[in-house]
């Protein structure tokens, strides 16, 4: 129950005429934050279907807890959804508003203006790690397939893999993202990609539709997959997996994780890789080349452990990032005449 005097301050706050939503600096007690005090909100916002939603919502939520590199303006809504009928339901009854899916947030840029429209986050929900189903072909060789929902962190399943002896994806296990981020790029490490290992993908179309696709339709290439283009989000893969030799697979993932944390700067908020590598040649080296390690604009800063990296020294805008980005792309190409491109997604506007 609210106290005497919270339901004057809901009172005179009613009659003020002030608007249809609560002041920013108006916060109730968290004692109060039950369900129908949620409710009551929800119906003052411009989606009343928004009701319907099981999972979690939140408004004007900031992206800078969402990224990598701590960076971001406001969400206008934040949706956390519980199941694939949330999802249906933000899809169907959206309308002209724009979504945006969200995974770990990593190789994501915000700009400060914020994302306008709805952003879904799945890395509280679709986390399914099912046990892998082994087979055995006439040759006597081994493979196994595991569905995976699309919220599990890239580098927890190739552990997980690695627990039943299964390789190709070790190399992978130093990625930050999660499954579904992963998906939608194609993402890789050092000449190992995810994409020739995935058997099927399932999604929720923009349309609301669950659909099903053979890893052979998703035109996976460099860094790319028809997903950015086709709309909706993916929910959930399967992936095949070859048994491996058990002890080889460990010492592969530790080398790779050893090499990363002795060149990459994980103790600090960074982009990720912020271009693609050119062919034959990597972004890290070209930039480097071009005397750009430890240049910075703003609080954003090439890092000196790896070129192809962009640090937040502290309180970085997008807007510093950004034109850190145009100044690196415009010195490497004027000295080599190589334009890169980049890598890292920007979102908002």
């Amino acid at each position: 129950m609210l106290s005497e005097s919270w339901k004057r301050k809901l009172i005179n706050f009613t009659h003020s005429g002030v608007g249809q939503r609560f002041p920013p600096r108006l916060e109730l007690p968290k004692t109060v934050l039950g369900r129908k005090l949620r409710q009551r909100k929800i119906k003052m916002d411009p989606f009343p279907w928004i009701s319907k939603i099981k999972g979690e919502i939140r408004r004007d939520e900031l992206m800078t807890a969402h990224t990598s590199i701590r960076v971001g303006g406001p969400a206008d809504f934040f949706i956390l959804p519980k199941d694939i009928q949330d999802l249906q339901t933000i899809f169907r009854k959206k309308g002209n508003v724009p979504v945006f899916a969200l995974g770990e947030g990593t190789n994501l840029l915000v700009k400060d203006s914020g994302i306008r429209g709805i952003v879904i986050c799945l890395k509280n929900s679709f986390r399914t790690l099912e046990t892998p189903v082994f087979t055995q072909s006439a040759d006597k060789k081994e493979t196994a397939v595991i569905k995976v929902g699309a919220g599990v962190k890239l580098s927890y399943l190739a552990k997980y893999a690695a627990r039943y002896s299964l390789t190709g994806i070790e190399h992978l296990v130093g990625i930050p993202g999660s499954l579904g981020g992963a998906v939608i790029m194609n993402a890789g490490a050092e000449g190992t990609e995810i994409g020739p290992f995935i058997r099927t993908v399932t999604r929720v179309k923009a349309n609301g539709d669950v659909e099903v696709l053979k890893g052979e339709e998703i035109a996976f290439s460099y860094r790319k997959s028809v997903f950015p283009s086709e709309g909706g989000i993916v929910i959930e893969a399967e992936i095949e997996l070859a048994k491996g030799d058990t002890e080889a697979i460990h010492k592969t993932m530790a080398s790779h994780l050893a090499r990363r944390s002795a060149t990459q700067p994980l103790t600090v908020p960074n982009s990720g890789s912020i271009f693609k590598n050119p062919p034959n040649d990597s972004a890290g080296r070209l930039i480097e080349s071009a005397g750009l390690k430890g240049h910075s604009v703003g609080q954003a800063r090439v890092s000196l452990k790896h070129a192809n990296f962009i640090v937040n020294k502290g309180n970085a805008s997008a807007k510093d990032v950004l034109e850190l980005i145009a100044h690196i792309q415009s010195v490497v190409a004027e000295k080599t005449g190589i334009k890169l491109e980049r890598e890292i997604v920007v979102m908002g506007g």
